[in-house]
């Protein structure tokens, strides 16, 4: 018979907090940002940080409601003049529902040639996410080069009224605490929405990016599958 622990010596596991919903997927997501944080910024985080860090996002979660759902008014978009001095960024993805993976596309829109990242990622969830993970990888990729006054734009209405303070919408609260991190380290960021005829190369450059299988490069911009 095999010998078990004296239970004096065994660890209970806190208490969540979570009433409902599946931990897993949190933990998956904690994982993948912390590799990030690993390759980008040479962070390192400890195993205990990285579930507590996923329990403390599934229980917001699970007190925030319905992923879909939009809280505040509606709101009325309209395009947004170009500052003199700001450098244009297009963002989109692509998502497949039946391998949950998402493929996104940027273009930094810099002279005398642009820079297009393509990247496919995945454990993606919804649409809505992918276009929220595709602005987020451009930032780091604006941070890598130094600019300082940005302009991003997408056709997602959604994410453009959560970035400016609008609409709030649980499922997207870990990726706009993100991008919301990031924009503090330029001097000045703006998100504006544009109609989707206006953002065809970022949407080319994120289906493109599904049917990616080795890295290759494109003008000046790696394209490596995640």
């Amino acid at each position: 018979m095999a010998d078990w622990p004296a239970l004096s010596n065994l660890k209970a596991l806190p208490p969540t907090g979570i009433a409902s919903g599946n931990l897993v997927p949190w933990i998956i997501w904690n994982i993948w940002k912390s590799r990030n944080r690993f390759v980008f910024e040479g962070v390192s985080a400890s195993p205990e940080d990285t579930l507590s860090s996923s329990i403390r996002l599934a229980r917001e979660w699970s007190i925030s409601g319905k992923p879909e759902k939009i809280e505040g008014k509606k709101h009325r978009l309209i395009e947004v003049p170009v500052l003199s001095g700001t450098t244009r960024i297009q963002t989109d993805a692509a998502w497949c529902s039946a391998r949950t993976i998402a493929g996104i596309g940027g273009i930094i829109h810099l002279p005398p040639r642009n820079r297009e990242i393509q990247l496919k990622m995945e454990f993606i969830a919804s649409p809505l996410m992918a276009k929220g993970l595709a602005l987020r990888e451009v930032m780091l990729r604006c941070q890598d080069l130094e600019l300082h006054n940005l302009r991003f734009e997408s056709d997602s209405s959604t994410l453009v009224n959560y970035l400016n303070h609008v609409a709030s919408i649980a499922e997207l609260h870990s990726v706009v605490a993100d991008i919301t991190e990031l924009s503090r380290r330029f001097a000045y960021v703006a998100f504006v929405w544009i109609p989707r005829e206006r953002n065809v190369e970022a949407d080319m450059l994120a289906k493109r990016a599904l049917n990616v299988a080795e890295p290759l490069v494109v003008g000046n911009a790696v394209i490596a599958p995640n």
